[in-house]
């Protein structure tokens, strides 16, 4: 089988060349969801120094426009924060190669290090409106992004997100606005995040726990979530290879990376 073989190669050393790579020259089109744009960058970068004569075509959107296009044949394998939003998922091949984490940001104005899961419920339902005079502004992401679904799904229930809330497009633009916005905040992928410093936003630890590399590789942190990669049925051709060298050691060394 398919999954067996690639975890058989995940278990033997990186190296510079492919297992099973196949001459001439090739495209893959991939299509990622936003928190995987960094990390879909530097994945292809080193894909291309195994195998140069293949051309990668990325595209970047939300979640579950990326499995739309995967779905309707407009890409050969997606990188998704989240699966089957409101769509069927059966003849997908899935498999999780990466972890991340969703963080909790504020604009550096708000006083506060540590938030419960139910004192965020009260800030993005806006029943908590302030913190010692400062007033709470929350930030969030469009409908279909797996960012949003997953921190609805664990954090917000089936109520969701205050109508007041800002919503935003894109992780980047979600720090972007916490930072430059007094009060705000909102949530983030630690992939997009990187050094928070770097963006001039706080990060709030969630049950006492901040989203460590290692806290969310563990499922410590609350806000732990798994990446898939996908495709429409079993992997064929150039996007086989993309995933038996994303899963293996090769592919692995840059996921962990970061």
């Amino acid at each position: 089988m398919l999954l067996l073989a690639l975890l058989m190669i995940g278990a033997t050393a990186c190296n510079s060349s492919l297992v099973n790579g196949t001459d001439g020259q090739a495209t893959l089109r991939l299509v990622a969801a936003d928190s995987c744009a960094v990390l879909v960058e530097r994945l292809a970068e080193a894909y291309q120094r195994d195998r140069p004569q293949v051309v990668i075509e990325i595209e970047v959107f939300n979640s579950a426009v990326a499995e739309r296009r995967l779905s309707d044949g407009q890409a050969d394998l997606a990188l998704l924060s989240r699966v089957g939003e409101g769509s069927d998922t059966g003849d997908l091949w899935l498999q999780e190669f990466a972890s991340h984490g969703v963080a909790l940001i504020t604009n550096p104005s708000l006083p506060f290090d540590d938030a419960g899961l139910a004192e965020l419920r009260e800030i993005f339902w806006a029943q908590l409106l302030e913190l010692d005079g400062q007033l709470l502004l929350p930030v969030t992401r469009e409908d279909g992004s797996g960012v949003r679904a997953f921190f609805d799904s664990v954090v917000l229930g089936h109520n969701g997100v205050a109508p007041n809330a800002v919503v935003m497009p894109s992780n980047r633009l979600v720090v972007e606005y916490v930072a430059q916005t007094p009060g705000a905040v909102g949530y983030v992928s630690t992939l997009v995040l990187g050094d928070p410093t770097e963006w001039g936003v706080h990060v709030v630890a969630v049950e006492g726990v901040l989203p460590s590399a290692a806290a969310v590789a563990d499922g410590s942190y609350p806000l732990a979530n798994r990446l898939r990669i996908a495709t429409v049925g079993e992997p064929r051709g150039e996007a086989r290879e993309f995933a038996q060298w994303l899963l293996g050691p090769c592919g692995q060394e840059i996921v962990w990376s970061r």
